[in-house]
């Protein structure tokens, strides 16, 4: 009598098998290849002792041909090091911070390190929870302040972007200098015959908004201010701002930034009040859509690319000489003029 033969596992026995992932290609497959030492690999990848510019093309070529990745996790453990930089932002809403962020990552890749973003939402406890977590991920931090100073406060590598206080003046600090553009600002409205000026500040707590208010207020003492409101930086201004734009007296505007500007525009134009005919307006950090605006807006231009490059360039020495004195980077600012001024 034939045995009746077997029949084939069925996929679901199939499926229960552990299945075994190739293995990638490890350091020593990449110094095999190269031949060299793992160590040589080593200070190739992490640029931790100088190499013979002919071995490290031969190093090179063996991490190309065996598309050799470095396991971040892995990098971590052995050296302590993340190989990334956190960035803590108030929020998104405002197109200068992604602007900021971009310029941010552009000068963090140029040094071979990934950027861990978040946002703080403006929210105290957010921005406590922010910095805490980035720390633990993060080789260090570059900081927004979305609020005065949360606590605790960081212990490690931390530089302050855009807003310095003297609340955070035991960090490194860099930020365009505010008090120069306010001051830019009462002389541009000088030159240009407005005497009548509006004031659309910013929030006062905020370090920045407070100095380009001080920095115009200084300049501006031969110009009559007819009202001084304070407003988030949000393109979504009150119901009573109709009625300030409305005043017949204004024949300027300045808004301490852009988002807000170009909310006064629009209710500007609502008013059938022509600008900068009948008024004037001024904006403040140059966000790429002030260039779209109807008219388009003259504002006071922060140098973004810089201010990210010096962020980055700053925590990179603060991160290697952790005991050296805080030092502060003040930018220069430029009137970027358009025809929403004559």
């Amino acid at each position: 009598m034939t045995a009746p033969a077997s029949s084939p596992p069925s996929p679901a026995a199939k499926s229960d098998r552990p299945v075994k992932r190739a293995r990638g290609p490890t350091l020593r497959d990449v110094a095999n290849s190269a031949g060299v030492s793992t160590a040589t690999v080593s200070f190739v990848l992490n640029n931790t002792k100088p190499v013979a510019p002919e071995t490290r093309a031969r190093v090179e070529v063996a991490l190309a041909a065996l598309d050799y990745r470095i396991s971040p996790s892995a990098r971590a453990l052995r050296t302590g090091r993340h190989h990334a930089i956190g960035l803590l932002l108030p929020d998104l809403a405002n197109p200068f911070f992604p602007a900021l962020a971009q310029a941010v990552t552009d000068a963090a890749w140029a040094r071979n390190h990934a950027l861990i973003l978040a946002s703080s939402g403006s929210d105290p406890a957010t921005e406590a929870e922010a910095l805490a977590a980035l720390a633990e991920r993060a080789d260090g931090i570059i900081w927004i302040p979305g609020t005065d100073a949360p606590h605790p406060l960081p212990t490690g590598p931390t530089v302050i972007l855009d807003r310095p206080s003297p609340a955070l003046a035991a960090f490194d600090s860099i930020s365009a200098d505010h008090r120069a553009g306010g001051a830019l600002v009462a002389a541009a409205f000088r030159a240009q015959g407005r005497h009548r000026i509006g004031l659309l500040a910013g929030p006062a707590a905020s370090p920045s908004a407070a100095a380009r208010v001080e920095g115009f207020l200084a300049n501006a003492t031969d110009l009559t201010l007819i009202w001084h409101h304070e407003l988030p930086f949000t393109f979504a201004l009150p119901e009573a701002a109709t009625a300030w734009l409305a005043d017949p007296r204004l024949d300027g505007v300045f808004a301490a930034s852009d988002v807000v500007a170009i909310g006064a525009l629009r209710i500007l134009r609502s008013l059938g009040r022509i600008v900068p005919h009948d008024v004037a307006v001024i904006g403040f950090d140059d966000i790429p859509w002030a260039a779209l605006t109807e008219p388009p807006l003259t504002t006071i231009r922060q140098p973004v690319a810089a201010l990210g490059a010096q962020a980055v360039a700053t925590l990179f020495d603060r991160i290697a000489h952790p005991d050296h004195a805080a030092t502060q980077h003040r930018l220069p600012v430029t009137l970027i003029e358009r025809q929403s001024t004559p």
